[in-house]
């Protein structure tokens, strides 16, 4: 191995309490998605993974990893690039699924970015891509099928209630990634972590205002 190449690619793993950044990987990546930060999909590893270029990171990180202002490194050449066999999906890092508060209207709400799937994955789920989208769970209430920080995506097209499913839901101002039960006297939203998280029981008039936004078809998880 050659050690005079300079590591110029991260993953949010490594970039952990550096500077001013958060001390949790998931936090990173979420910072990372809003300030665009120069990204591409870690080599070698199963489901989605990401690693960013340095030069887009805070100057202060840029200085910790040993770079200094300005400097320039000739970057590696990318063997993957997006083609006919990657196919780019609305993504929206913004609005907190579980714990948290943003509204989604589809075709209304803008993406924050777009998220590379592969097609072939796509096809096998039988999801078009011009009707998916990709959310981040936050949270712990659907541990453990699903964990703070997952990648999810969304079929929107899939809004029928069907049997034991997970669902995101809008009420209000609030979106929830839950299984639903449909019962007589209203809707009953399940969490899979239920010794801390109780189902949300909303009655008839409540479940008016419900919005299914879709049926959660694929989970990519953090591999490190």
């Amino acid at each position: 191995m050659n050690s005079s190449i300079k590591q110029e690619w991260f993953t949010a793993f490594e970039l952990e309490g550096m500077g001013d950044l958060p001390n949790k990987a998931t936090n990173i990546t979420r910072r990372a998605t809003k300030e665009n930060w120069e990204k591409r999909q870690v080599q070698g590893k199963k489901g989605i993974a990401y690693e960013y270029h340095y030069s887009s990171f805070p100057l202060d990180v840029q200085r910790q990893l040993g770079f200094e202002q300005g400097q320039e490194v000739q970057k590696a050449p990318v063997s993957e690039t997006l083609n006919e066999n990657v196919l780019m999906i609305d993504s929206f890092s913004s609005i907190n699924v579980s714990a948290g508060f943003g509204s989604f209207n589809e075709g209304v709400t803008k993406p924050d970015e777009q998220t590379p799937y592969s097609a072939a994955l796509l096809r096998k789920l039988g999801v078009n891509p011009k009707y998916a989208a990709v959310f981040w769970a936050d949270g712990i209430s659907m541990r453990p099928t699903i964990d703070d920080g997952d990648q999810m995506l969304v079929d929107l097209k899939r809004k029928e209630i069907k049997g034991d499913k997970i669902y995101l839901v809008q009420n209000g101002s609030s979106v929830w990634v839950k299984r639903v039960k449909i019962r007589w006297d209203g809707v009953e939203l399940i969490s899979d972590n239920r010794e801390e998280y109780p189902p949300i029981i909303l009655s008839k008039d409540e479940a008016e205002n419900l919005q299914v936004i879709g049926q959660l078809v694929h989970l990519g998880k953090n591999m490190i």
